[in-house]
């Protein structure tokens, strides 16, 4: 079942970050686990937003091509709208579901791991 809501990295696990209670080498293979993830899903959300862009473009041209003079100012509005909530969806799932893992890592290893935030991060 798909969620809307993304809830992040378990609770207890960033718990256990901030208190210092992995090695350096757990956290650098946790930081080597989710930062393959976030690429996933980042190469994952520029198809879609490039696939999101062509089908828009098409359905757009295809209409102006059979919309009637007398409501293309209807049509191209509902095409505005349409093109606005699909750019809200994508930021939306940009910063839910594929920043919100890696963020929530960096900003417990900042608290849990200052001296190896900088060396992971950069």
């Amino acid at each position: 079942m798909y969620r809307i809501y993304h809830t992040g990295l378990p609770k207890e696990q960033l718990k256990k970050i901030k208190n210092r209670e992995y090695t350096h080498d757990e956290i650098e293979y946790l930081y080597q686990w989710i930062y393959r993830h976030y690429q996933a899903k980042q190469r994952a959300w520029i198809i879609a937003i490039i696939m999101v862009g062509v089908i828009l473009i098409v359905v757009g041209l295809l209409g102006l091509l059979k919309v009637d003079e007398k409501i293309m100012l209807i049509y191209l509005g509902a095409m505005l709208v349409t093109t606005l909530m699909c750019v809200l969806i994508c930021i939306y799932v940009k910063i839910n579901m594929v920043n919100k893992d890696i963020k929530q890592f960096q900003k417990a290893l900042s608290v849990g791991y200052p001296e190896l935030y900088e060396r992971i991060i950069s």
